[in-house]
């Protein structure tokens, strides 16, 4: 499960260990919770802190294919519908108690699930050949049809509305002080993280990697640890550019790196017929040699 800023930056792994399918996620950024659902060979409902800490599983027994989950914030309730028992349930979000069946149906096919004030939304693939549905989150067996004939491509149902959410959390102002990546873990404590390099002695900026694997793949730059295999986030950001970047086939390093300096990589492009340089923070790029 990654984390990334709005605007797709900065992408970081936040938890990548003891997951199997993984399927639907949500966020609750006044309290600091990631919850998701887990498909695998252990299916369950999972719970962590933003950054990923304090992994715990709230829902392991009658479950078998959650798929959507979804957060009542005014009750504290975590939503999901389960695609083989054919049920949409609750529990209490921090507990994991007080469970409930909110919606039990026969010849149904949930996929996703989602709440917002009194009313649930959820999807059903089976029904009027793939529809979107609405009940009373107390009594939902009462239905309104709001969409059919949407398919069996339907999925996910989200709602989008500022009233939804509400509250906020340290990493709202300046990024909480971070350089990259700020990761609310409840009780006005966050975590700074560096998606691309590593965490200072500060605790707040992020550093620059003394070494790593460089790779291309056709129109993109990519890079990899080269000792730690576990750590699936990148050294530098991953680059993409079609202006320029057409068909990379050979790459060579200038380590000219001091403190917080910049490297150079030498690159041929073959459907170009050149030869260009970059810095590895993506400026600076020229072309150095046509073909005639």
């Amino acid at each position: 499960m990654e984390v990334a800023r709005l605007n797709g930056s900065f992408r970081y792994v936040v938890i990548s260990q003891g997951l199997d399918q993984p399927r639907s996620v949500a966020v609750h950024p006044e309290k600091g919770y990631l919850f998701w659902t887990e498909w695998g060979q252990s299916p369950c409902i999972g719970r962590a802190h933003l950054d990923g800490s304090e992994k715990v599983v709230l829902v392991s027994l009658g479950i078998a294919w959650p798929n959507g989950i979804s957060i009542d914030y005014e009750e504290n309730k975590l939503y999901w519908c389960d695609a083989r028992t054919d049920k949409i349930e609750r529990i209490d979000l921090e507990s994991g108690g007080s469970r409930e069946i909110v919606l039990s149906g026969s010849n149904v096919d949930m996929f996703s699930v989602a709440v917002f004030g009194a009313y649930i939304y959820w999807s059903d693939r089976a029904h009027a050949n793939g529809s979107i549905r609405r009940g009373h989150k107390n009594e939902a067996t009462d239905a309104v049809t709001m969409r059919t004939g949407l398919g069996i491509n339907l999925k996910e149902v989200k709602v989008f509305n500022r009233a939804r959410e509400k509250g906020t959390n340290v990493c709202a102002k300046n990024n909480g002080g971070c350089h990259q990546l700020c990761l609310y873990r409840g009780n006005a404590r966050r975590t700074c993280a560096c998606a691309h390099g590593y965490l200072a002695e500060d605790g707040i900026s992020c550093l620059r990697h003394e070494g790593y694997l460089l790779y291309s793949g056709r129109t993109i730059l990519k890079s990899i640890h080269l000792s730690d295999e576990t750590n699936l986030n990148s050294p530098v950001m991953p680059y993409e550019n079609p202006e320029y970047f057409k068909n990379v086939i050979a790459l060579a390093f200038d380590y000219s790196l001091k403190g917080r300096g910049t490297n150079r990589i030498f690159f041929s492009d073959a459907h170009y017929g050149n030869i260009q340089v970059i810095k590895d923070n993506w400026a600076g790029r020229k072309v150095l040699i046509e073909s005639k």
